[in-house]
């Protein structure tokens, strides 16, 4: 579904996991669901990916690439997640990973989330995340830019948890949000914008050293093989950490 940036884009989200996981495509069958393929990783992490049809390079990419974003948050720990393909989002999806445990503080948060944590892939990757805090059920949501931000979400819905029952209409507003951002800020591709693959591939590279600017960040892509160019990497860094 994803148009090929290059065939050298990144498999591995360096940005967030010193250590590189490869995702293996396996045991794709049919059922009810659709189409159901394995995506299993070379440390037997294992994300059961829900389609209509195969799953395609592209996708199988994208989703890995969340997939090593996600687990590589601190003190995140567990083997299982699935994925299902949005068919109305041109290479959407919804990710769910089942923490077994979730350390932070010396504090286990894992059961705060009772039906997993919900992450969103739609040109970025943002977080849905439902939580269960004693009789209240808040939710955390906003796009995934770092680690230590989605902590400082949950930790603050554990502690105030009221002030996190969210409008269920907020994740579209955001997404609708950054593609206009993004849009409008490259330039170069005013009408769709910045790929989902370079979209990703910036945000590791600059969360693997916060210091780079825009330049550095594109360098370090060029480097790297991936085709893109200096206002798209400066789109995408201003509309999520808002640097320019």
């Amino acid at each position: 579904m994803y148009k090929k940036t290059t065939i050298c884009l990144l498999l591995v989200c360096v940005g967030l996991n010193a250590q590189e996981r490869v995702w293996e495509r396996r045991n794709e069958r049919k059922d009810d669901a659709g189409t159901v393929t394995e995506l299993v990783s070379s440390d037997a992490r294992v994300c059961r990916v829900i389609s209509t049809n195969s799953l395609g390079d592209s996708d199988a990419r994208v989703i890995s690439n969340s997939l090593n974003a996600v687990w590589a948050i601190p003190g995140l720990r567990g083997t299982e997640s699935s994925a299902r393909m949005d068919e109305k989002s041109d290479g959407g999806f919804r990710l769910v990973v089942y923490p077994v445990s979730f350390m932070n503080g010396g504090e286990e948060l894992s059961g705060y989330f009772p039906s997993g944590m919900t992450f969103y892939f739609r040109t970025s990757l943002f977080y849905d995340i439902s939580m269960k805090v004693d009789d209240l059920m808040p939710k955390v949501t906003g796009a995934f830019v770092s680690p230590e931000g989605l902590i400082k979400h949950i930790s603050a819905a554990i502690l105030m948890p009221e002030m996190y029952m969210f409008d269920q209409s907020l994740l579209g507003r955001i997404d609708r949000l950054e593609k206009a951002l993004i849009a409008a800020l490259a330039k170069s591709a005013p009408k769709v914008g910045v790929s989902p693959e370079t979209t990703l591939a910036v945000l590791n590279e600059y969360n693997a050293n916060p210091n780079q600017n825009s330049e550095a960040v594109f360098t370090a892509l060029k480097k790297k093989g991936l085709k893109t160019n200096i206002k798209e990497v400066r789109a995408v860094l201003w509309t999520h950490f808002g640097i320019f």
